[in-house]
């Protein structure tokens, strides 16, 4: 089965993080802390951050091997900051299995906040937990801004397993919005 992407610009990244933070002022009230899942809450948490004005605290979770091959759900550096008490905007940015999310919650409650709230900027339908807030849903594996190097070189790898020729494979990630230079510069140095 060939998997179907989702490419996203910065700027609709951007545009979809706005969307959360008008949701989340809108409907949920006063945040204290944004607490983002690493790696890939960094750059929302980031920008929500700054839309609602609010500090950000991180910890990390590992889990996904490949594209679509989630291992192990993992915490390999804890939260540094108290958040006892706090109401607390845990950020992802996906719930594609829902496991990551649960295991950061489960992680969380242990720190006392007072309530925390979820959002992600996607969601997928499958996945196991549903967050509070999220900007867009999809079924499609999301090619996000933040990670041309590793996504390129995924692809660039899975596609020269299927056969197909560099010709092709560099035919198709330009269809996914990755430019020539981009695509160079990864083949040239990440690309075995």
């Amino acid at each position: 089965m060939s998997i179907e992407y989702l490419p996203v610009s910065w700027q609709q990244y951007h545009a979809y993080a706005q969307q959360l933070a008008e949701e989340i002022l809108t409907k949920d009230g006063p945040v204290d802390e944004i607490v983002a899942i690493s790696r890939g809450g960094l750059t929302s948490g980031h920008l929500l951050s700054d839309l609602l004005r609010i500090p950000i605290s991180t910890f990390s979770i590992q889990s996904y091997t490949d594209i679509q091959k989630q291992g192990e759900v993992t915490i390999t550096a804890g939260l540094q900051t108290s958040i006892e008490g706090k109401l607390v905007l845990l950020v992802d940015d996906v719930s594609d299995t829902g496991k990551t999310l649960v295991r950061a919650l489960e992680y969380l409650k242990d720190f006392k906040p007072k309530k925390i709230t979820t959002a992600t900027m996607f969601y997928k339908p499958h996945s196991v937990f549903k967050p509070d807030f999220y900007a867009q849903e999809t079924s499609r594996w999301i090619l996000f801004p933040y990670e041309p190097t590793e996504m390129i070189s995924l692809i660039f790898t899975a596609k020269k397993k299927e056969g197909k020729s560099e010709k092709e494979i560099t035919a198709f990630l330009k269809s996914l919005n990755y430019t020539p230079e981009r695509i160079s510069f990864v083949r040239r140095f990440h690309v075995k």
